[in-house]
């Protein structure tokens, strides 16, 4: 005798495919969440039919059928079969199916109703509706609810398995030639796939690194089994990617083309819905070896080819995509904004606590593939930990910055003084502004046993006039303020241990 105890009263019922798929000849994966998906073969027609299932994620307007030239298509239909298949049993309800004709006790307890308890046999069960029939030790038959089922007590051995319902859509092609077999492709946009890259570093010395980068592909959708794969890099438009194709529901859209959302706000994002998985092995690193994936430009968008994959659904794969020498050099910037804006204030600040210097790489591509967007984790020669950020997308043969940290050993102050005040300056209609000047300065004091370049941008709500040492400003336009947004750019070069000023001078209106 055998007793269980209620855990769940439902589970996913598996879908046993009558419809045999196509074999994927290539898939192309985006890291949005999407992949193109190009299934290519024949299909036996049995009775004048052809059936292939419907793709279950297929992405709005993006299915289209190709058919081989030795036969022509009259129509498609598209049909709903229920399945029955064998599934171990995880819940009580589940049980209950698999044992009809059996004796059962069964403890249960309505809503807002006290426990009862009714044995019998199992008469049975209707999946759907979740109602229990029993002939009970009385003779009568009770008809209960598997929701209210919270304990079966079997009289003898019971079956572990269940004959489960299943829902499978299929095309059902009718050809022009009613037999022997119909050579055809697939091809569409679904959800369910993901590739996610990231980048390691090794800096070997001052000027040059090692960079490698891998792919993190996640699917969620169908078993890969020795499929072509391809991992793009750029933004195509996919208007559609948020909408199901109207093959894939068995209800009618509102106007024909209504969007039928699928994964909600993750499904743009790289980190896709937590899921039980089975993770393929890593590749092992080699530091000193090169190695760069075949792939091609495709005008806007750049292909890896990675040959080809095996991975099951609800898993995930790691694959080296390249790894070589690149080019780097340090950068430090510091940016100062207005501190003391003036014209809302009436104070020029003179505070000079320290302001925040960051120490980057401006690392060049000198590999022959660009570098998507993707983190980065950085370490030294020693293998010692320097930073983890992020590298942007970067073409062949440009640059792009990665910020490592605060540059501790360089100091950065600004204070402000108001040099002069004018009264009644301006009149703008009916309003009349006053204004004042005032004279800042950029101190910089390298503590470091090396030069370095420090890149400089102070930014101000009034007109700059003068900037020291070749200072850059730009002034730009405004609409909803007197004064407009100016912008001065320095690279200051500190030699080892140097203190070193710039200095500036601007005019702001204000209202008295």
């Amino acid at each position: 005798m055998t007793r269980y105890i209620l855990s769940c009263l439902f589970a996913i019922a598996c879908t046993s495919a009558i419809a045999q798929s196509l074999p994927v000849k290539k898939i192309s994966i985006f890291k949005n969440g999407t992949a193109m998906i190009v299934h290519e073969g024949s299909t036996p027609i049995t009775g004048g039919k052809a059936t292939l299932p419907v793709p279950s994620r297929a992405i709005y307007g993006s299915y289209f059928l190709g058919i081989g030239k030795d036969n022509t298509v009259k129509n498609i239909a598209i049909k709903n079969d229920t399945l029955k298949k064998q599934e171990k049993a995880t819940a009580i309800w589940q049980l209950i199916a698999g044992n009809v004709g059996k004796k059962v006790a069964l403890n249960f307890s309505p809503a807002g109703k006290i426990d009862h308890l009714v044995s019998g046999k199992i008469l049975s069960y209707n999946q759907q509706s979740g109602l229990i029939r029993i002939l009970g030790d009385n003779g009568k038959t009770q008809v209960l609810n598997a929701t209210d089922v919270y304990m079966a007590e079997f009289a003898e051995e019971e079956k572990q398995t269940y004959l489960a319902d299943s829902i499978q859509r299929s095309l059902v092609i009718t050809p022009s030639n009613a037999s022997g077999n119909m050579n055809l492709q697939e091809i569409y946009l679904q959800t369910g796939m993901n590739w996610m890259p990231s980048y390691f570093m090794i800096l070997k010395d001052e000027k040059s690194a090692r960079l490698e980068m891998k792919a993190t592909i996640e699917n969620f959708a169908d078993p890969l089994s020795d499929a072509e794969t391809e991992l793009v890099v750029g933004a195509p438009q996919m208007t559609n990617s948020d909408k199901l194709d109207p093959m894939t529901y068995d209800y009618q859209t509102t106007n024909g083309i209504s969007a039928v959302t699928y994964g909600g706000s993750g499904t743009y994002s790289n980190a896709m819905q937590a899921k039980s998985l089975a993770v393929a092995a890593p590749y092992t690193y080699e530091w000193s070896q090169d190695f760069a994936t075949a792939g091609e430009k495709n005008d806007d968008l750049y292909i890896y080819k990675i040959g080809k994959v095996s991975l099951g659904k609800n898993s995930k794969g790691i694959y080296p995509i390249f790894a070589g020498s690149i080019e780097y050099k340090d950068k430090y910037e510091g940016v100062i904004e207005d501190r003391s804006n003036y014209a809302e204030s009436r104070a020029a600040n003179n505070d000079e606590t320290p302001i925040d210097v960051f120490h980057s790489l401006e690392i060049k591509n000198t590999a022959s593939v660009p570098l998507t967007t993707a983190p980065v984790t950085i370490i030294n020669e020693k293998d010692q930990f320097v930073a983890q950020n992020e590298i942007t997308y970067t073409p062949a043969g440009s640059t792009s910055t990665v910020r490592l940290s605060k540059a501790i050993d360089i100091i950065m102050k600004n204070p402000e003084e108001e040099t002069n005040r004018t009264d009644n300056a301006k009149k703008v209609g009916k309003q009349t502004y006053s204004s004042v000047k005032i004279k800042g300065t950029v101190t910089l004091e390298n503590f470091q046993n090396k030069e370095v370049t420090v890149a400089v941008t102070k930014n101000t709500n009034g007109e700059v006039s003068t900037a020291s040492d070749g200072g850059k400003i730009t002034r730009q336009k405004t609409y909803s303020n007197i004064n407009p947004l100016t912008q001065i750019k320095w690279d200051v070069k500190l030699a080892a241990n140097q203190k070193k000023t710039v200095s500036y001078e601007y005019e702001v209106f204000f209202t008295p």
